[in-house]
């Protein structure tokens, strides 16, 4: 493990790491442990999400959330037909948005340890491991593409645009964090009571939390992950190049806001 800084730090993969985290996950043996999920039209990947995030949680898994804006698709009927007794939702009738669903969410969690994910497969959950095997020593967990060991496998010029935003990110806030569009990450219940997620906006609520973070001195450590296509359905921006330029545009104007301290 390399330090980047007095609160930042990545971790380096091994065969040995891996092992451990598989075979122990020394968090979970003394934590309980909530998983947040928002969801708006995923009923295609939403059940193997729930599926799989309870094989690899286990017992240790006290709750999943799935914070649903009213689906058409009826995404939030597909979670309560499942019937399982660890997995709620908070269906939003009027209320929409990533950020706003995140931040009712882990309002909501009642673990001592908060993780959050999309639900379209393209993390996968059982990365969720990853992150709290580095509970016991941190604050902060986070998924990075940016580390070794880390990567983004959707298309190249996707992956490309999302390189070049982080390096525009890092210019401006700082070169001690790598992936800060990652969006999955888990966090000990005290920090969010202290710096709660934004509800503005798309996914530059994750940029401004983690600068937040970063100034209130919570220990970080960014953890690789291997980022894809979502599994099933329809991407609410990656299909739509007018939906990823204004919100590259809302991004790129958010740092700047976060810079200053504006936000």
């Amino acid at each position: 493990m390399s330090i980047l800084s007095s609160s930042i730090a990545i971790a380096t993969p091994s065969f040995h790491q891996k092992k451990h985290v598989v075979d122990v996950a020394p968090v979970a043996s003394k934590s309980i442990v909530s998983v947040v999920m928002p969801s708006y039209n995923e009923r295609e990947n939403i059940s193997e999400a729930i599926e799989r995030i309870t094989q690899t949680l286990g017992e240790e898994l006290l709750e999943i959330i799935v914070v649903d804006d009213n689906s058409p698709d009826r995404t939030w009927e597909v979670v309560e037909n499942l019937h399982y007794p660890h997995c709620r939702v908070i269906r939003r009738m009027d209320t929409r948005g990533l950020a706003s669903a995140l931040a009712d969410g882990t309002r909501a969690a009642r673990g001592e340890i908060i993780v959050w994910l999309d639900c379209d497969l393209g993390i996968p959950p059982e990365d969720i491991l990853t992150l709290l095997e580095k509970m016991d020593t941190y604050d902060i967990a986070i998924g990075s593409r940016y580390i070794p060991g880390g990567a983004d496998t959707r298309p190249p010029f996707r992956a490309f645009l999302s390189t070049v935003f982080n390096l525009y990110t890092r210019i401006l806030l700082g070169w001690y964090f790598r992936d800060w569009t990652s969006g999955f990450a888990a966090a000990h219940r005290r920090v969010l009571e202290q710096v709660p997620l934004s509800k503005k906006g798309f996914g530059e609520y994750f940029i401004e939390w983690v600068y937040a973070c970063r100034k209130k001195k919570f220990s970080i450590i960014e953890v690789p992950y291997r980022y894809g296509l979502r599994k099933d359905g329809i991407s609410k921006t990656d299909g739509n190049l007018l939906v990823f330029l204004r919100l590259s545009f809302s991004y790129a104007w958010r740092v700047i806001l976060v810079r200053i301290g504006r936000t």
